[in-house]
């Protein structure tokens, strides 16, 4: 108990460190690429206000922030947008299944008092329906997992391979068919449909199925999209696929799981394992349960020829008590 309470203060500062220095590395990355970003943008504002001397400095502020309010309502500022619905059926079934799975990319919200509302009720009722749902089909998908480990362990039992090794086997398996069908292939199919890279697309297919949802990838959401008549299609298709993901994704933890001799976390629990409890259990058991006296082993303890005379006086004892008794 005591050792878990001094591992969980020492995690807690790792944790701390961790995110200080993912914090500072973040910092260094990206801190320069935004003042090359907005020394650009200031040089084009520049260049615009030189060429139309007629717009003054305020008004173009103010255009520009309505037209960054409307962006970031979800409303497409651009004139050749006007296909793309920001609240059509397949637009509204993706920002639904963003919430019910978490993944929330921020790209449209809510506008009106009533939707804001009825966001919340919707995902109060949603979340724990879609991971109701998720388990259960992850243990479907664990009894199919148990083929692979008996096929594992008649194969390399029979070599002497540890079950930790075996374990381990198992689950390294199953983790890379999974990130195959879930981020490898994928991503090849949003790199052709989305004109990404093969980078940007296989950073959405992580970014996403990890539930992190920063938004800077949205598919289906570039009003330059060439295939707008199947918009809402894809859309519906998307939301699909990150059930799908999140399922595999869920499996993955549920196989880390069922092997707690290998857990990390153990290593931080206040509860004992139970197999440890049961063997400090017989362990004070056999304690109790030991003779007051006993002979040792070391050079005190009498000689066998001594432990044959004790022996033999004793009986001659009892006998003459029950000689005595008769």
């Amino acid at each position: 108990m005591e050792r878990a309470n001094i591992r969980l203060i020492a995690l807690v500062i790792v944790y701390i460190f961790y995110l200080s220095v993912g914090a500072a590395i973040f910092s260094s990355i990206e801190g320069p690429y935004e003042q090359r970003i907005l020394s650009d943008l200031r040089r084009k504002r520049d260049d615009f206000l030189a060429k139309h001397p007629c717009v003054t400095d305020k008004e173009l502020e103010n255009f520009v922030k309505h037209v960054v309010a409307a962006q970031d309502m979800g409303i497409p500022p651009l004139g050749n947008a006007s296909d793309k619905r920001s609240w059509g059926f397949g637009s509204s079934f993706f920002f639904a299944g963003t919430v019910v799975t978490t993944i929330g990319y921020g790209n449209i919200a809510p506008l009106s008092d009533g939707g804001k509302v009825f966001c919340m009720v919707f995902a109060v009722f949603g979340i724990p329906m879609t991971a109701i749902m998720l388990t259960a089909i992850v243990e479907r998908l664990l009894q199919l997992t148990e083929v692979l480990e008996k096929f594992l362990c008649s194969t390399c039992t029979v070599r002497g391979v540890p079950t930790a090794y075996l374990r381990f086997l198992h689950l390294s398996l199953i983790m890379c068919g999974a990130i195959t069908l879930v981020m490898i292939i994928p991503a090849f199919f949003f790199m052709f449909l989305e004109d990404w890279s093969y980078f940007e697309a296989l950073y959405f297919c992580f970014i996403s199925l990890t539930t992190i949802g920063l938004g800077d990838f949205v598919p289906g959401d570039d009003p330059k999209w060439r295939r707008s008549e199947y918009r809402s299609l894809y859309k519906v298709c998307c939301v699909f696929f990150f059930i799908t993901g999140l399922t595999f994704l869920l499996l993955i933890l549920e196989l880390c799981a069922k092997i707690p001799d290998d857990h990390p976390g153990m290593l931080f629990s206040c509860h004992k394992p139970f197999l440890q409890e049961d063997e400090e259990d017989i362990s004070a058991s056999a304690i109790k349960l030991r003779p007051r006296y006993s002979i040792s082993s070391s050079g005190s303890s009498p000689s066998s020829p001594d432990r044959q005379r004790l022996s033999r006086n004793s009986y001659e004892r009892i006998s003459g008590r029950d000689k005595e008794s008769r």
